[in-house]
């Protein structure tokens, strides 16, 4: 429909308002794109067909049932690192190895070789629909933390504190606060680089239903905008357009969905609590209510200038979990025929409609994921005797 009506957000000064980070919004921006801010939350957009109903049943037994968290580490790198090639990356990932929790890396085909093994073509489908790796490694870290559960940090993390302490057995998910949206206190974006996670949490299963869904489905930046329906805060979504495809944002606006918020509510550092009506998505424990997301939820604290280094910072506890962006730490060579994620960013006109996809073709239908929360019951009580 807007299409048709020539209401699309492609001239250049209705993208300059709609990227301005000091804030957008159709009250701000409505002289320069009067068609699209008249149009966006007021066209009925009717659901997709659901094709298939997946349900996530929780591990019956865990090798440590007095926590939430099981004590893995998981990365992921196209190809195997070794000290000769990458003397810096392999020693950060040393730090991980040496944590004294089990540590499982993966390759680019063990990704895709998992994702065929644990879950239904779509989802593998729309992984494969991606073309910048980064993005794939987006949607894979949140399905191996769906299926096993535990830590995944990427390969430019350095592991500063002792995980045992840092995630402690009562948390059930925790994760940095991002950038964007600073400026105008709208940090609704979670860093993505490094999450602790119970398996089949919902907070997974709801960004990875989502992120399947877009991807089929070819989501457009305007399909972002309209997500965010009815008073939408427009200059996230548009100046960070490429972190709302499977990365930070989107995490964040599934983050909030689940806990029942709106879905470009602010995070910030600490604990947070759900509201009455979350995780619709999690089946079963309908008298437990509070039960419905597994454990804490944790936000750690960032600092990009912190110390020399890019910090995340646990502040009931005062301390310091990683660290990214170390000085002279990149030892990555350039991608040379892979595409950098950054490639898809529109500066003007609508993000999604060149290099993010394969091909153009949508697949009109959607998936549903839920979690089957009757088993959280028994492991609450279990860690909450310890």
């Amino acid at each position: 429909t807007l299409l048709e009506n020539n209401c699309l957000p492609t001239d250049q000064q209705c993208a300059a308002c709609l990227r301005d980070k000091q804030g957008a919004d159709c009250t701000k921006c409505q002289n320069v794109c009067p068609c699209y801010c008249k149009s966006l939350c007021s066209i009925s957009v009717e659901d997709k067909f659901v094709r298939k109903e997946l349900t996530i049943t929780p591990p019956l037994y865990a090798r440590d049932p007095s926590r939430l968290v099981p004590r893995i580490v998981h990365q992921t790198w196209f190809e195997e690192v070794t000290q000769e090639k990458y003397p810096n990356m392999s020693r950060l990932i040393e730090s991980f190895k040496q944590s004294g929790w089990e540590y499982r890396f993966y390759t680019d085909d063990a990704a895709s070789k998992f994702l065929e093994t644990h879950f239904p073509p779509e989802i593998k489908e729309a992984y494969d629909a991606l073309r910048p790796g980064a993005f794939k490694a987006d949607l894979f870290r949140y399905c191996v933390l769906l299926i096993h559960g535990g830590v995944y940090a990427d390969m430019d993390v350095m592991l500063e504190s002792n995980l045992d302490f840092s995630v402690r057995p009562d948390i059930g998910f925790m994760v940095p606060v991002d950038e964007p949206g600073k400026p105008i206190n709208k940090r609704m974006c979670l860093w993505n680089g490094f999450i602790a996670a119970a398996p089949a949490h919902p907070f997974l299963a709801q960004v990875i239903q989502t992120v399947v869904n877009n991807v089929r489905n070819r989501f457009t930046s305007v399909d972002v905008d309209n997500l965010f329906c009815p008073n939408p805060e427009l200059s996230v979504p548009h100046a960070f357009d490429t972190l709302f495809t499977a990365g930070p944002c989107i995490l964040g606006a599934m983050v909030n969905m689940a806990l029942g918020r709106p879905a470009q509510t602010q995070f910030g550092a600490g604990e947070l609590f759900p509201a009455e009506s979350h995780a619709s998505l999690v089946r079963g424990i309908d008298d437990r209510p509070d039960l419905k997301i597994p454990g804490r939820t944790i936000i750690l604290h960032q600092n990009k200038w912190d110390m020399g280094a890019h910090r995340f910072t646990l502040l009931e506890q005062n301390l310091v979990v990683a660290a990214t962006d170390m000085p002279d730490y990149d030892d990555r060579e350039t991608l040379g025929d892979k595409e950098h994620y950054s490639k898809t960013h529109a500066k003007t006109g609508i993000y999604g409609l060149e290099k993010l996809y394969i091909n153009h073709e949508r697949a009109n239908e959607d998936i549903k994921i839920f979690v089957d929360g009757e088993r959280f019951r028994d492991k609450h009580d279990r860690v909450s005797t310890q």
